[in-house]
This record gives C-alpha cells, structure tokens and sequence, in this order.
C-alpha cells in the first residue's frame, strides 16, 4: 500500500528584490493606463506616435525600469486580493482625474 501526502500549506511567494510597493505601483499603473488611452486616441486621428517612448517617460518619472514594473506586476498577480486592491485605487484615481479635466 502507498500513501501520498499532500502539504496543504500554500507554497510562499518571494517579492522580486526591487518590487515596487502598493502605493507607488497604483500611480505607475495610473500613468500607463492614461498613456494608453492617449496612445489609441492619437492612433485613432492617424497621428504618428512613439508607444515606447511614451512607456519609457512613464518608468523615467516614477524612476523605475521596466523590467523592474513587470517583475513588479507578476509578483502582485499571484497575491489576487493585493492586485485587486491596487487596481481598484487605480480606477479611483481615473475617475478623479476625469471628474476634474487633469
């Protein structure tokens, strides 16, 4: 007879070194979600527009890498209830700043 046991305790999700906190991480994904949003407009006017160059001014101004937002954003999507939260200032944070124009 053979018997299996099975560890029921969650297996421990270790923060990248440079993970970048809750808050900060709600403003960066803020940033991207209106550069985005600008990126389809002006994509829809036919404008020419540099998507990169416009992602790398938004890691420029929080001071972090991409690199450093991806591993940053993986690390909050396997903590559900972390990223949800996070989004859900995000959405706050959008309707602020459509309710007053900025």
């Amino acid at each position: 007879m053979l018997i299996v046991s099975v560890s029921c305790e969650e297996e421990k999700i270790v923060p990248p070194k440079n993970l970048i906190l809750e808050d900060k991480m709600v403003e960066v994904i803020t940033e991207i979600e209106l550069t985005q949003a600008l990126i389809k407009l002006k994509l829809s006017n036919q404008d020419t527009i540099n998507k990169q160059q416009l992602f790398k001014q938004v890691y420029a101004d929080f001071n972090i890498s991409e690199e450093q937002f991806n591993n940053s954003l993986a690390y909050y999507a396997q903590v559900p209830r972390d990223l949800m939260l996070i989004y859900e200032d995000v959405i706050t944070k959008l309707s602020e700043k459509q309710g007053t124009g900025k």
